[in-house]
């Protein structure tokens, strides 16, 4: 604006210089020559009057809209450094909030794992508990079982026994021995090398019914021919005779055979 000012002045001062210059040219032309009527020449001379005062405010209200442009400029490159500025903060806002999102899934997630194995590993330690105390229970009702079992045993041998013994005072066993032997010496086939006197320990095993499954003859005072007599004398005989009292029969029965009695 100053540069405009300093050049429409200078413009100004070479015109009216130069119209100054032209005026006195034109009079010294008019003293030399010689007196004439001339007729009155009219000189007309063009001015221009400048409003400085106007050019001010022309050249202030271009300053100003100059400096409006740049505020506008600097308002617009501020607004758009703001807008970025915003959305950048907004990218940000929304990463943040997408990672606590993801950080609150993950432990979410967690949380329901855990609260799984703790709900598996209570159902198991409950299902632990409930199996040991069924185990328990059955190992005490087997235990149960087991004594009164053995007492039911007990009760019945000691019944047993006492029948048995009750039979062998009655005289019973004796008779049932005494059948035993008159049926093995029925059988019993006496051998050419037989001597008077014989007598020998005889071990018989038998089941129930009777029926000898093993003799063996222990100490004798035969020969061999009379052992194996012996022998075939008690198998021939098998089934042995019952006892009259069934609390008297014996699997293992133990014999003195003496043929001569």
């Amino acid at each position: 604006m100053a540069s405009f000012a300093q050049e429409y002045s200078g413009g100004l001062t070479v015109s009216v210089i130069g119209h100054a210059l032209i005026v006195l040219i034109f009079s010294f032309n008019l003293i030399s020559m010689p007196f004439k009527d001339v007729p009155p020449v009219q000189l007309a001379i063009e001015a221009t009057v400048i409003d400085m005062g106007a050019v001010r405010k022309k050249q202030a209200a271009e300053q100003q809209r100059q400096l409006e442009l740049e505020r506008q400029k600097q308002a617009a490159e501020t607004e758009r450094r703001k807008k970025i500025e915003t959305q950048k903060q907004q990218k940000l806002n929304e990463q943040k909030r997408q990672q606590e999102l993801k950080q609150k899934k993950i432990a979410e997630q967690k949380r329901k794992k855990e609260a799984e194995q703790k709900r598996i590993a209570e159902q198991k330690r409950k299902t632990e508990e409930a199996r040991k105390a069924e185990l328990k229970r059955k190992a005490e009702a087997a235990e149960r079982l087991r004594q009164q079992e053995m007492q039911r045993q007990f009760q019945s041998e000691i019944e047993a026994e006492e029948q048995r013994l009750a039979a062998i005072s009655s005289g019973k066993l004796q008779q049932y021995i005494a059948a035993i032997s008159s049926r093995v010496t029925r059988n019993w086939v006496r051998p050419a090398s037989a001597k008077a006197g014989i007598e020998c320990e005889v071990h018989v095993t038998q089941i129930p019914g009777g029926e000898i499954i093993n003799v063996r003859v222990g100490s004798c005072n035969g020969d061999a021919a009379v052992v194996r007599s012996i022998e075939a004398a008690f198998y021939r005989a098998s089934p042995l005779p019952p006892p009259s009292d069934p609390s008297l029969f014996e699997r293992n029965l133990r014999f003195r055979f003496r043929p001569e009695e």
